[in-house]
């Protein structure tokens, strides 16, 4: 089977907006992908500004022709779009989903009215001290813990037994003769300040009751009430998982059904670029080189990895020409000012000092081509009949 690279440019035919090659600088280390602590954000914004300063930019080139002074009929002929047949899923909401959602999503609570059991799932603050002073790794807010897991030294857990939610406790607890994760705390006395927030509470709708519901905190008073709640919560995102897929089927019918006769070669390369530019601003944080950071993450190797990414980007500008082939068949104009105006606003949000930055860093084609498709994608749902699959049979059997 073909390797696949996790690339995070795009999803299906849909530009996923900033995300775009380059998308939202983040610090949230639970979205990485490899256990590795990265440098400082500081150091990385040095190493992207260093990357970029090498780098000769296809867009700096004398015979550069931007997306939008491009002679579009050129490059591509249209499908009839006003005139395309185009069927999307909507998500069944019948009784067992309701039951589902119901048990997953609404029947979840916080427990505050009896004490701590074993098995039960507490949310803890906790802090740990040795010889009054706290210690690297020893204090935490909000954590998840069930107690009678083992997670935690001798004593821990269930030192928690009994507590009610809302109370402070001090365990003083000995670490293990024998503690592997940190040599130096073993056979040491350790003092845990704990507060108990809450216990986790769960129940099935098919055994709920009212007395169960106001125990978790929750607002349900019958059982009728909770199935309305749950009922309206999966009518709701019914409707708005078949604007979605009504919107993904749009495009991708569209792409698909037009004609593209050229392609070309200076903006997949650009697009390309971007994202390399991207990739060397992540591998930084690892303190790797681009063909190590890739073989670990995905198994390509460096040769596999650009021919993906080169496959990938020549779809990009593909749609690329599209969006912009039916902005101008509707006389929607993004001018450069529009550009510069959502970057300035979006730049702080993104994590970028200016507009410029950001324009800079993403590629002023594919920042500009994402709000293009936000215009054009709003224009299509308003010209273009979806019909809700499985409608046409219904009527015709």
């Amino acid at each position: 089977m073909k390797k696949k690279l996790a690339l995070m440019c795009m999803a299906g035919v849909v530009i996923a907006g900033i995300s775009a090659c380059g998308g939202k600088k983040s610090d949230d280390k639970t979205t990485q992908t490899m256990e590795t602590v990265p440098s400082t954000e500081a150091a990385q914004t040095d190493t992207e500004e260093e990357t970029a300063a090498d780098t000769e930019r296809v867009s700096d080139r004398e015979d550069y022709v931007g997306l939008q002074d491009l002679e579009i009929e050129d490059y591509i002929t249209l499908a009839d779009y006003k005139n395309m047949n185009v069927s999307a899923k909507r998500p069944a909401v019948d009784d067992e989903s309701i039951e589902m959602y119901i048990n997953a999503e609404l029947l979840v609570g916080t427990i505050t009215d009896r004490a701590v059991r074993k098995g039960d799932v507490t949310n803890i603050d906790f802090e740990g001290k040795m010889d009054g002073v706290a210690f690297e790794g020893g204090t935490a807010s909000d954590f998840e813990l069930t107690i009678g897991s083992g997670r935690f030294i001798p004593g821990f857990e269930d030192g928690l037994v009994g507590v009610m939610p809302g109370e402070t406790v001090d365990l003083n607890l000995t670490f293990p003769e024998s503690y592997d994760p940190n040599p130096d705390f073993a056979g040491q006395e350790v003092v845990f300040t704990v507060t108990v927030n809450g216990i986790q509470g769960s129940a099935q709708y098919e055994s709920v009751t009212p007395e169960i519901m106001k125990q978790m905190g929750l607002s349900y008073k019958t059982k009728e009430e909770l199935w309305e709640a749950g009922k309206k919560d999966m009518e709701q995102n019914a409707d708005e998982t078949f604007e979605a897929n009504a919107r993904d089927a749009v495009l991708q019918k569209l792409v698909e059904e037009s004609e593209v006769t050229s392609i070309p070669e200076y903006l997949v390369e650009e697009e390309a670029q971007n994202y390399n530019l991207y990739m060397e601003s992540l591998t930084a944080m690892y303190d790797m080189d681009l063909e190590t950071f890739v073989g670990a993450v995905s198994g390509l190797t460096l040769e596999e990895y650009d021919s993906q990414v080169n496959e990938m980007c020549t779809d990009l500008v593909r749609q690329y020409l599209v969006m912009e082939a039916v902005a101008r068949a509707e006389g929607i104009e993004v001018t450069d000012k529009m550009v510069q105006e959502r970057a300035d606003k979006e730049a702080e949000e993104y994590g970028y000092a200016s507009g410029d930055e950001l324009i800079e860093q993403v590629g002023f084609t594919s920042y500009r081509i994402a709000i293009v498709q936000e215009k054009v994608t709003k224009r299509l749902m308003e010209i273009v009949s979806v019909e809700e699959e499985g409608t046409q049979e219904a009527s015709e059997s």
